[in-house]
């Protein structure tokens, strides 16, 4: 596992590729060039999410016909190994159906981590997490717990 600065700048051009022309501009023909065939995405938002770069080309087309303006921002990026981990901020409105919640026309905000493991040259494995719960109450779906309904019983 070579961890040389030279491997390292190149997994984090991989990582910001992917974000930028798959997630941000919809270049989902990039995919094959930037994630493995067998590439296992672990997010658990969509528990259900099969490996391979055919499974994330349908997950990236599914997120961005709910939020057509779907907005990445990679906040901060550390290299180290063989991985990529991002902080990133994610805005869009919600304009089609996503996860069986109709369009609310409102925008959300979100933010997340996400950790890439880069092999040969392509990603390999990613984690993701992010708070829907967040993202449901900027849409108006869901409400927060007041403070009384957040209390454990005792």
């Amino acid at each position: 596992m070579p961890n040389d600065s030279s491997t390292m700048s190149s997994n984090k051009e991989i990582v910001r590729r992917y974000m930028d022309d798959c997630w941000n501009m919809g270049k989902l023909d990039e995919l094959r060039e930037l994630v493995s065939d067998d590439c296992a995405h672990h997010d658990s938002v969509f528990p259900s999410l099969q490996p391979g770069a055919d499974s994330l080309r349908s997950h990236i087309s599914t997120c961005r016909n709910g939020f057509p303006d779907l907005k990445f921002t990679i906040d901060d990026m550390i290299a180290e190994r063989n991985e990529v981990v991002i902080h990133w901020t994610a805005t869009g409105t919600h304009k089609g159906q996503f996860l069986s919640m109709p369009p609310t026309n409102r925008q959300a905000t979100v933010t997340g981590t996400s950790i890439f493991r880069i092999e040969n040259g392509k990603i390999a494995e990613s984690w993701s997490d992010w708070n829907l719960m967040s993202m449901m109450q900027q849409l108006g779906i869901a409400t927060p717990a007041s403070k009384a309904e957040a209390k454990t019983p005792s």
